[in-house]
């Protein structure tokens, strides 16, 4: 099994603009599939006539590549988990301690053999891996992978941002959302 990760969102109080926090899992169940994904972007990206160094992520990508690679999302074969943290008040926090526990919950439920990318986050990295040596888990491996290097992180990107305007429930969050809604394992809200 080899997994990719990316949050969205941050740590802390709910605020106008920052009141969920979410890390998405996605998950390739062969080397096939995860290089036929990498084939895949590749060649969007070559007949985009985008450089070579080009990163899809969705916050930045301009419409076009945005649409194109959302279209693609939804012909790869990849499952997902995501989980969110709604902020309900000014008072309350969600942290990273939180949404890793809460994350690998569902992973060690799943997979018991697993890799996993995640874009860069100290942070969030350091969490999890704290989460994984409490438990034991001598078979869940995780390392950070600037996004920019790893397509398949850039695939995190992308279905965590649309998970985000799903629970957000923003004017195109279904039609995003449907792209990717038969691939998902799990998607867990929690109130905070």
């Amino acid at each position: 099994m080899y997994g990719y990760m990316d949050e969205s969102g941050a740590p802390g109080v709910a605020s106008y603009y920052n009141d969920y926090l979410l890390v998405s899992l996605v998950v390739f169940d062969s080397e096939e599939a995860r290089n036929k994904s990498i084939l895949a972007i590749e060649r969007l990206r070559e007949k985009l006539h985008l450089p070579e160094d080009y990163e899809f992520h969705c916050n930045s990508n301009s419409t076009r590549p945005q649409t194109e690679f959302i279209k693609l999302l939804s012909s790869m074969d990849f499952h997902f988990i995501t989980v969110s943290i709604r902020k309900n008040d000014f008072r309350k926090t969600a942290s990273y301690a939180r949404i890793s526990a809460l994350i690998v919950d569902e992973i060690e439920k799943r997979f018991p053999k697993i890799k996993i990318e995640m874009d860069k986050n100290p942070t969030l990295h350091a969490e999890l891996r704290k989460k994984i040596k409490e438990r034991k888990l001598k078979d869940l491996k995780i390392r950070e992978r600037n996004s920019r290097h790893s397509r398949l992180v850039q695939v995190a990107d992308y279905v965590v941002n649309i998970s985000a305007k799903r629970v957000k429930n923003t004017p195109k969050s279904k039609e995003l959302y449907k792209n990717i809604s038969k691939k998902v394992l799990a998607f867990i809200e929690i109130a905070d």
